[in-house]
């Protein structure tokens, strides 16, 4: 490909600006993921093996001194600056104002809106009768239907995964008593060691004292 594969970029082996170069696309799967994720809705025609990006689209910690793009480069930079994005290393890159907004609310402030809203809306009574058997929507069914279904899904989904945070933290807490059992009976141990090390000990200084007897008695005897 002969030009930049960014949508609304200009930059093509023809009318390169000075100091501009392309670049292909990554060849590994792990830098192809992150590229997509950076990329998504900005190249419509996005080929591995063929498509370009132009040096415009990449800060400058991504060279090295000769210019040569680095096998971590990752492309940050738009020509529409509401479209720029800053690389978040190990996360989501967030671009719209919904997952903006919705990045700044906790986790309890999503359940009870979605709690509230749901309130809000009236399940429709004959809910059961759009279904099918595998539990979709059937083609004539309207969209209160479909929707009250996801939220039925996604209510169940919810339930699961505190069942399932429930259980892990009662694991947590089975295992932490038994290391706390296990610290116990080792000190128990240790204790115990110590109590046949004085046994042992105090036996030893009898039998050194039986022994010394047992020679006067014998040097006794003897006379």
């Amino acid at each position: 490909m002969s030009h930049c594969a960014v949508h609304g970029c200009k930059t093509s082996m023809y009318n390169k600006p000075p100091g501009v170069s392309l670049h292909p696309c990554p060849g590994s799967s792990e830098m192809r993921s992150r590229w997509l994720l950076l990329l998504r809705n900005k190249c419509p025609m996005l080929d591995w093996s063929s498509s370009k990006l132009c040096s415009k689209h990449f800060e400058n910690k991504y060279f090295d001194n000769q210019r040569n793009l680095k096998s971590t480069a990752i492309p940050t930079i738009f020509p529409n600056p509401s479209q720029s994005v800053k690389a978040i290393e190990g996360g989501p890159v967030l671009k719209t104002k919904m997952d903006r907004h919705l990045s700044k609310m906790t986790q309890a402030q999503l359940v009870a809106d979605i709690k509230n809203t749901t309130v809000r809306l009236r399940e429709p009574l004959n809910l059961s009768e759009f279904l099918t058997n595998d539990l979709q929507t059937r083609s004539d069914a309207p969209l209160e239907a479909k929707l009250w279904l996801l939220i039925k899904k996604q209510d169940h989904l919810n339930n699961r995964l505190m069942e399932t945070i429930v259980k892990n933290k009662a694991n947590a807490e089975l295992a932490e008593n038994s290391v706390e059992e296990v610290s116990k009976s080792k000190k128990d141990l240790e204790k115990n060691i110590e109590t046949y090390k004085y046994i042992v000990k105090c036996l030893q200084e009898k039998q050194a004292t039986l022994e010394e007897q047992i020679e006067i008695l014998t040097a006794v005897e003897s006379r």
